[in-house]
């Protein structure tokens, strides 16, 4: 198949970028096509597409001039039209983020030409004015349940009105301009994103569930008795890394905490009365493989609504149990007592608990169903299956025949 893969960045910051490049690998080492539709960025990769590449809105250092790009991109709308024209036909589109950059501006371009359209939505976007569905430090969802307009309210967007209300205006915008009616089907990457967007007026009947997939990892040794845990990810309070320090200092465990964030200057202060845990700023690759494979358990504490957490599937893969918080989508993928412990977001004491339980169970056991799990349900191989089955299924019906005509 010959598939446009689309959204902001070809290059990576975050885990939507991480997803779209290993979802763009995955077709290609399988014998499909890839073409990517890219904002124009100096931090992109090379490219032979590049030139195809529009810029896209900058409302931070120019929001003027740039406030109209961010609701309506006409050069992406041009620039994809002369990709299709240069180098389709295309099988299908599957779009990433493209909100605020592309904006729904394309998505005429792919319904005129009868390019399937599928949205993976890795956040909140369609629910959400600014994304997050967090408030003030903590998960919300006023815009669901009462109005989208709570977002200019309680100026969810920076503390700002000004920029809450620019999100507020590009939500109902997009709706305008069809990021519901022009696409044919929605990936949610868990369920816990799929009820959340049934109950924002999503159509039901264009939702699935498709959870991100890891690369199975080689087998390694259970972990040894004075194995520390391990946090790895961003150092923001929302992670719940305040609770996951409570608890560290009730127990006495040792941590090991990788990442880097806007909460790193308050941890440092709490580092210093707790000296069995280490902080070992940002790790990847190797480096982060490493420490998984020596960690006891990783925990995932978030206090907001994760949908897929790649924390979760990446410990899994090296054999290692996961203790996480319960909330949005991390029940789906911690098993309780098979491959994992579950705790109340929030509550250290739980925390513990879990942990108690954690040093109560066989490890070996906890390793072996933790990898038969990614083997089963987030592999590679069966998220392949899953995402070809969704192109297929989108693809538009044959035109019939008058009757007559048939029977001539």
């Amino acid at each position: 198949m010959r598939i446009l893969q689309i959204s902001h960045n070809l290059h990576v910051t975050g885990g939507s970028d991480a997803v779209f490049f290993a979802t763009s690998e995955l077709l290609k080492r399988n014998g499909h096509q890839v073409v990517p539709f890219c904002i124009e960025n100096e931090k992109n990769h090379d490219s032979t597409w590049a030139r195809y590449f529009p810029k896209g809105a900058d409302t931070r250092s120019k929001p003027a001039f740039d406030t109209l790009r961010y609701f309506y991109n006409m050069e992406a709308q041009r620039k994809l039209a002369q990709l299709i024209q240069d180098h389709g036909p295309f099988d299908a589109a599957h779009l990433h983020i493209y909100h605020g950059k592309h904006t729904p501006a394309i998505l005429p371009v792919l319904r005129r030409r009868r390019i399937p359209v599928i949205h993976t939505l890795h956040e909140y976007k369609l629910a959400c004015p600014v994304y997050t569905m967090q408030r003030g430090g903590a998960p919300c969802d006023l815009c669901i349940s009462g109005s989208s307009a709570n977002a200019i309210k309680h100026r969810c967007k920076d503390g700002s009105l000004a920029r809450s209300a620019i999100m507020f205006a590009e939500f109902h915008a997009a709706r305008l301009l069809g990021d519901l009616r022009n696409v044919d089907r929605f990936l949610c990457v868990s369920g816990f994103q799929r009820r959340v967007m049934e109950k924002a007026g999503l159509p039901r009947k264009k939702l699935r569930v498709l959870h991100n997939f890891v690369e199975e990892q080689p087998d390694s040794a259970p972990p040894t008795a004075d194995a520390p845990l391990l946090y790895f990810g961003r150092i923001e309070k929302l992670k719940g890394l305040p609770t996951l320090l409570a608890a560290a200092r009730d127990s006495g465990r040792k941590l090991v905490i990788a990442g880097q964030g806007a909460w790193q200057n308050p941890m440092y202060e709490a580092l210093k009365s707790l000296p069995d845990v280490q902080y070992l700023g940002f790790k990847s690759g190797p480096d982060l493989a490493r420490l998984i494979r020596q960690a006891k358990a990783v925990i995932v504490p978030s206090e907001w609504y994760e949908n897929c957490p790649m924390s979760v599937l990446e410990a899994k893969a090296w054999g290692r149990p996961v203790v996480g918080a319960r909330i949005g989508g991390i029940p789906e993928l911690v098993r309780e007592g098979r491959d994992g412990f579950l705790f109340e977001p929030g509550n250290a004491d739980d925390l513990n608990r879990a942990l108690s339980k954690l040093d109560q169970a066989a490890p070996l056991r906890l390793s072996q169903n933790a990898r038969l799990d990614i083997a089963n349900r987030f592999s590679a191989s069966a998220h392949l299956d899953a995402l070809l089955g969704h192109y297929l299924d989108v693809q538009p019906q044959p035109k019939l025949r008058p009757l007559m005509q048939a029977s001539a």
